[in-house]
Order: C-alpha cells, then structure tokens, then sequence
C-alpha cells in the first residue's frame, strides 16, 4: 500500500471544495448543485487533493450531463462496497459519496459511453472540462483501498458513486502478539475468565494498568493502542465489551464506536468510553466513563461498573441521550439512569447530541431546558427530525405551563423537573412494557 493510500481525510470538506470547484460551471448552466451529509462522518482514507480532483471531475461531468435541474451529492457512512469490480461485496464499514443526475438527463446511448469510459475507453464528451476520465477516476479510488462505480437511477437517471474504507475500519494488522502481551502476564492462573474485555488505549501505561487490573479481576482483556485495530480484534476476539480511551485522535474514539455500530458482526457489543487524565491530588490515574456508563474514580469502581452492566441483560436497544451542558449535573442523571438499567450517550452540546443521536439513535432524549430552548428549540426539532420514535423530555428545576407547551409544539414529549427524574424514567420504563 503506497503512503497516500494511509493518508485520511475529512469527506465532507472534499465536498464543499469540489462543489466550489465545480461552481463556475453550474454558472454556465441551469444546474443547482444539492450537498447532503452527516452532522459527524468518520475520517476516510484517501488524500484530500486527490479526491477533491476525483469529486470535482464526476460533479462536473455530473452537470454537463444534465444541463439543467439539480446534481445531489450525498455522503453516508455504509457497510460494504457496492457496485461492481474487485472491491465490491467487502463487509467493510466505509463512507458512500454519490452523484445523481436528475431523470430524464441520461439515455442509453450516453450510459454506454460512459461505461465504456469507466473500463478504460475515450472520454464520453471530450469537450467537458471534467479534470479526469472516469477510469482515471476509479484508478484513484481503488488505489486509496475503495471503489467506484455507476448504475442507472430512475427514469433515466444516473448514480455516480464511490466508496472508501474508514480510517477507523481499517484491517487488522498481521502481528498482534505485542497486544496480548500485556494480557497473558496478568490474567490468574488456573483460571478461565468468563468474559472478554477490548481495551483501545494510546498511553501505554493506561492500557498496561487496565490490563493488570481487569486481568485480576478475572476478565479476559485484549488491548491495542490504535484506534484503527479494533474493529479487527473486536471481530476476531468477541469481545463482551469495548473500551475506548476518550483522548484518542487518529482516529477519533467516536469514529471507533460508530465503525463497530456499522459493522453487523460487532454492532451489538456495548461499548463504554473512558477519559484518563493526570490527578496530582491523588497520585495517580482518575478514570472516568462516558456514554452508557458512570463516571467512576479508579479502577475498582470501573470494575464494579463493567460487571454490573454486563451482569444486567440490557438490550443494546435501551439507550438514553443526556444532553446537559453541566458535568456534575449529568455525572448525577447518568448515575440514577444507569440505576434504572438503561445505557447512556452524554452530550454536553446541542450539535454533539445530535451528531451522536444520528450514529448511535436513542429511545429517549433527556435535554437541560436552557438547551432546549436556544435558537428557538432547535436541538428538539432535530432530534424529531432524526426520529419520530425518540421520546424527547426538557428538564427544568422548575417550569411553566407556557414552558411546557412550548416545547411539546416543537417536538417534546413532554415537560419535567429535574428532581423527579426517577419518577420519569419509571413512566417511561411502563409505558415502554405496555406497548
């Protein structure tokens, strides 16, 4: 694999880039160009020039094409590689961008030309100023580890696509003795663990001291320092739970999570997120957890946690959004919904609960009323927009008649005081087994 085939990028801004490239041709034509893409994609492999240069040149032929109407682009994070050639069947998590060309834009005189192309052939219209043929175009993609392809939409229609593997789904590499290493030292002897822990941590002494620690409470744990080897690991080990440390950037523990709830072999293994940060006053680690877990201070507290999660039986379904701007406020909600059996996603910022909700969907969302109601309760109409199946309930220490209406007409289910939270998730936990 050559090194621009390990370069990442950020697909969304090869989007914008290529649009604003391909812009003075819409000018010329009547064209309008439509982007759609997720509030959060993972990382993608593949350098940001190059495939700005291959996302230009489909636009482009794109809207030649269709000469009026509207071009949509769409990113979207999928599960394979569809299409035809060498790549396509490959149950790898990737991300799709697409190119459609409205109906009626494409005969089939032109859909066999431009098959022709796309296997090597002159270029259907050697008069369009697209920067590359389509075979050049695919020769790009293949060489970043993907593919590309196009298939009839339609009413005469056309899909230009291609796929990429994520950053964060990459294979796993050949040699993994050094990470288990760590594990075989401490695990008891004579003894044979139950269940298997998959530990992602970049420092080594975090993931030397969880390893030591886990390992004596009789867990079974396989530990990696690249974010990039848990999906193979979480594939090949099984693991009963997934740890990611938090700090992690290349790529990101949320990309992490969100390539194992793609992947439909490890999309229903909880996974818990940890952050580690230096705590002079104790001397020494303080552990937290986010997502469905509370944050707890060592790892005789973690170990407590871990054990009472997968000891519950909780369906991976039972998932709560808890958007809360303050820490100690949501340390104490995801501590008494823990309690009530549910897992948990923590989101201290509207965007951010969105983009989570969108990868990791909630039966109920839980938001601090001032939250709520910022730019004219825009976080609730997104969460609605998302699903509307998602029970969404504003939190106040106190609140008004007015208040409670107002959010239930932009979306709420309904109103509550943050104090009779127990009782909320009780209702919510009945109304749930009646229906």
């Amino acid at each position: 694999m050559s090194e621009s085939s390990l370069a990442t990028t950020d697909l969304p801004l090869v989007v914008e880039h290529a649009v604003e490239a391909a812009s003075g041709r819409t000018a010329e034509q009547s064209v309008s160009v439509v982007a759609e893409y997720p509030a959060h994609l993972p990382a993608v492999q593949g350098e940001h020039a190059r495939l700005v240069q291959v996302t230009t040149s489909l636009l482009q032929l794109a809207i030649a094409a269709a000469g009026e109407g509207e071009v949509r682009v769409r990113a979207e994070i999928t599960s394979g590689f569809p299409g035809a050639g060498s790549e396509a069947g490959r149950e790898v998590p990737s991300a799709q961008l697409s190119v459609t060309l409205p109906a009626g834009s494409v005969g089939p005189s032109l859909l066999d030309k431009l098959m022709k192309e796309l296997e090597g052939g002159s270029p259907a219209d050697p008069a369009a100023r697209h920067q590359l043929d389509l075979a050049s175009c695919r020769q790009a993609i293949v060489g970043f580890g993907g593919n590309l392809w196009l298939e009839p939409a339609p009413a005469d229609g056309l899909l230009l696509a291609y796929a990429l593997p994520l950053q964060a789904a990459q294979s796993l590499r050949a040699d993994v003795s050094d990470l288990r290493s760590i594990v075989e030292a401490h695990l008891p002897e004579g003894e044979e663990p139950s269940r298997t822990l998959l530990v992602m941590a970049e420092d080594d002494g975090l993931r030397d001291l969880l390893a030591r620690d886990l390992g004596q409470a009789g867990y079974r744990v396989v530990g990696t320092g690249h974010g990039e080897e848990v999906l193979g690991l979480a594939r090949q080990e099984r693991p009963d739970l997934v740890l990611l440390d938090m700090m992690a950037r290349e790529p990101a523990a949320l990309d992490v999570a969100i390539v194992l709830k793609q992947d439909r072999s490890t999309l229903n293994i909880p996974v818990l997120f940890l952050t580690s940060m230096p705590d002079p006053l104790a001397g020494g680690l303080r552990l937290g957890a986010a997502s469905f877990l509370v944050r707890p201070v060592g790892t005789g507290a973690l170990i407590s946690t871990i054990r009472a999660v997968l000891g519950s039986g909780i369906s991976p379904a039972g998932r709560v959004l808890v958007v809360e701007a303050d820490e100690a406020t949501r340390e104490t909600m995801v501590m008494m919904i823990q309690a009530h059996g549910y897992r948990v996603t923590e989101a201290a910022a509207a965007e951010e609960a969105l983009a989570l909700a969108e990868h990791v969907p909630p039966e109920l969302a839980l938001v601090s009323a001032r939250m709520a109601q910022d730019r004219d309760y825009w976080l609730l109409r997104g969460l609605k927009q998302l699903s509307a199946d998602i029970d969404v309930f504003v939190l106040a220490e106190a609140y008004s008649e007015a208040d409670r209406k107002a959010a239930v007409d932009r979306g709420a289910s309904g109103y509550s005081e943050t104090g009779k939270l127990s009782q909320l998730l009780d209702e919510v936990r009945r109304k749930q087994e009646r229906g």
